[in-house]
């Protein structure tokens, strides 16, 4: 494994069959995650796809999801990173 997990770009991964639309995460972390059309948590950007830098709010939205809907893996490894299993 090279880097940290920290510092490692991550993604974000929505189980949609567990959100319920709370909407805590978007209002934890604005710029990582949304709630879609759909009123579904949606990760944005690059946090969808490319991986994007971990930032504090983003890591209280996976905390505070009340359905444990949001996971967070590194973008480079895969590995998950929170929370943890």
């Amino acid at each position: 494994m090279t880097g940290r997990a920290d510092t490692d770009p991550v993604l974000v991964r929505v189980d949609r069959d567990r959100c319920i639309g709370s909407g805590m995460c978007a209002l934890s972390a604005p710029d990582s995650l949304a709630l879609g059309a759909d009123g579904l948590a949606a990760p944005l950007a690059g946090y969808a796809d490319g991986g994007a830098e971990l930032t504090d709010g983003l890591s209280e939205a996976v905390d505070y999801c009340p359905v444990e809907a949001l996971s967070l893996h590194s973008a480079r490894g895969g590995y998950r990173i929170a929370p943890a299993e």
